[in-house]
Order: C-alpha cells, then sequence, then structure tokens
C-alpha cells in the first residue's frame, strides 16, 4: 500500500520522469507496537521519546495529517550523547533502507550569514545558482509513493536567523522555494526532526545543587526546558512543531545496558573475523562506570570501550594470530580497574 500516494503525485505531477534506478531493498512496515519495540532495543532508557515518535509515525500512516505540511514534525530536546540523532538514525532503518538514509543538516555549518545560500540556494545572479546548489538530498526529502523521506536538522538553534526564517517556511507549507525561484524541493512526503540541547545548560547548572530533588520530576524538568525554548523561538516556530520531546538524562543503570549492547556489537563484528569474543560482566560493569558522565551521557562510552575493551583484544588477536583467519576464542574480564583479554587458541 502506497505511504502517502496522493501526496507525492501532487507534488511531482508536472515533473519529467527520471531514468530508472535500481530499487533499494526496503524494509516492511512495522506495526506500530513492533517498530516502538525496535527502537526501544537501539535506544535504551527514552521511553516517552520513542512513544512520541512513533505516534508521529501513525499518524501519518494512517492519513490522519494535513496533506499541505510535512506528515510530522518532531523537536528532539536533551543534552549531548542522550540518543536524539540515534532515534532518528533508526527510524530511517525501519522506514528506509538503512539507518543513513537520510538527509541530514548540520544547522552548526549554517551559523555564519555567508553560508546561508546553501540551504536555499544562491539567488539570480550568484554563482551556483543556475545549479540550484543546496544542503539537500531530493531523493531523501522526498521519498517516492512507498517510501518517506527524512530529515533531520540538527542543533538547529545554532542556525543564523536567515537559516531559520527560511526553515520556517517548510514548517509551514512542507514547501522550500530555492532562491533561483525556478526549483522547489516537497517536504511533503518527509518526517522531519530537529535536535536541540537548549535548556540542558540550565539543568546541569541545577544537577546536585538543591535543585536536585525537584529536577527529578519529570514535570519541573520539561518547564526548564520549556522556557528556554520560549525565550530563544519565537511563537510562530514552535507553533508549528507537533511534537516536543524532551530526553531524560541517562542514569547509570541505563549506560551499563548501552555498554552491554555496545559490547554486543564488537562481537558481532569480531565474529565475521573468525573471533568468538565473550565478555564478563565484570568489564561490562567497569565500562559503564569509566565511561559514563552525565555532561556527554554515552558518548564517551564508545572512547572508553575502544580503549579500554577493543585495544587489549586487539592486542590479544594480534599476539595469537597475527595472519590467517582461524578460529579465536577470547575472553575479557576485568580486575583492579582493567580489562584484560585472554585468547584460547584452537591449535594449541
Amino acid at each position: 500500500m502506497p505511504f502517502i500516494t496522493d501526496r507525492y503525485h501532487d507534488q511531482n505531477r508536472n515533473r519529467q520522469p527520471a531514468a530508472p534506478a535500481a530499487a533499494p531493498v526496503l524494509p516492511t512496515p512495522d506495526t506500530p507496537d513492533t517498530l516502538a519495540d525496535r527502537l526501544r532495543s537501539r535506544v535504551l532508557g527514552q521511553d516517552p521519546a520513542i512513544d512520541a515518535v512513533v505516534r508521529a509515525i501513525t499518524l501519518a500512516r494512517a492519513g490522519a495529517t494535513e496533506p499541505d505540511r510535512p506528515p510530522a514534525t518532531v523537536l528532539l530536546l536533551g543534552p549531548t550523547g542522550v540518543g536524539k540523532t540515534e532515534l532518528v538514525r533508526q527510524v530511517a532503518a525501519a522506514l528506509r533502507s538503512g539507518p543513513d538514509d537520510l538527509c541530514r543538516v548540520d544547522m552548526n555549518s549554517l551559523a555564519q550569514e555567508h553560508y546561508a545560500a546553501s540551504f536555499n540556494g544562491a539567488p539570480p545572479g550568484y554563482a551556483g545558482s543556475k545549479e540550484a546548489f543546496t544542503v539537500f538530498d531530493r531523493s531523501t526529502v522526498e521519498g517516492d509513493p512507498y517510501t518517506p523521506g527524512i530529515v533531520l536538522f540538527d542543533e538547529v538553534e545554532k542556525a543564523h536567523p536567515t537559516v531559520l526564517r527560511a526553515l520556517l517556511g517548510v514548517l509551514d507549507n512542507g514547501i522550500l522555494r530555492l532562491a533561483n525561484g525556478q526549483e522547489k524541493i516537497s517536504f511533503r512526503n518527509s518526517f522531519v526532526f530537529l535536535t536541540s540541547n537548549l535548556g540542558s545548560k540550565e539543568l546541569a547548572r541545577r544537577r546536585g545543587s538543591r535543585w536536585r530533588t525537584l529536577l527529578d520530576r519529570g514535570h519541573t524538568r520539561r518547564t526548564v526546558v520549556d522556557k528556554a525554548l520560549q525565550s530563544f523561538f519565537d511563537p510562530e516556530f514552535l507553533n508549528r512543531i507537533d511534537e516536543t520531546v524532551v530526553f531524560d538524562e541517562l542514569d547509570r543503570a541505563t549506560i551499563e545496558r548501552v555498554a552491554r549492547l555496545e559490547t554486543d556489537l564488537l562481537r558481532a563484528r569480531l565474529r565475521r573475523r573468525g573471533v568468538d569474543l565473550q565478555v564478563d560482566d565484570s568489564a561490562v560493569h567497569l565500562l559503564a562506570v569509566q565511561g559514563f558522565d552525565p555532561v556527554y551521557g554515552a558518548r564517551g562510552l564508545r572512547r572508553t570501550l575502544r580503549t579500554h575493551l577493543a585495544a587489549p583484544v586487539a592486542a590479544e588477536i594480534m599476539r595469537v594470530r597475527p595472519t590467517g583467519t582461524a578460529p579465536l576464542s577470547i575472553t575479557a574480564t576485568a580486575a583492579s580497574g582493567t580489562i584484560r583479554a585472554t585468547a584460547t587458541d584452537p591449535e594449541s
């Protein structure tokens, strides 16, 4: 069944047909419950955010959204390293061909006014106006009758006001008219996600103070973030957001689950090289303790895993099996604040 067929054909009725290309292998659409379970398996500790995203996708699939706007516009708020961008990547994996099959716009790179032209192209008379160069990949923005587009505006608050004004039109009517006046890009078949760190500094300042008890209550955290949003964005911008989601800070229990997930990914990579890696719970706990940072969230965990687990495992592989692909088993355990990798050579 087409995803948003009427919307897609309305915006492409007068367009010349493109040359046929090999169709990507697309996933079978999930039900709302299976989609939520799939996202929860990769983005941990953020159930309210996942519920909001699944709700937005379900409304679009059911045809309950306005046809002259993007089917969903979701603003994801929270400190760095809590899974905002990863959630959008996993949505792309569920709705398109993979986690990287989306149009991601780093709004930090559009902070200067003279870079704003890359958003909607150079105006007539300027270099590049005829080519209509923009930061958008049309195929991942507009999608097709069976596949929605996905666009991620990362760190939206860092863009220049000129860019935010252009973005306002996209959120309002789902159309970006390029500056050359001859072309336009339609977002009417595209899920639009925006991420922001607004309010995170204030929450970090209050962390550990007498406000800590209050910040443990979700409605107070939301109040702090809402105040930051209202002081930065104009009301007309916020009124065009369908869902505003505040991500929770990661606690140590969630970080340990993330550590186990990351070690499983490392094990899967090594398994393709003939290495069977077993990671003891003590090693996972050590990674969680050393990789946990209330400011940077889970971002430091991958660096910790690379330094404290992947490095000794790689050294042990090269010591026992410097060449070849013979099967090898390695066990990683933690003791005295370090992780030790011990290999068992099948030929020994």
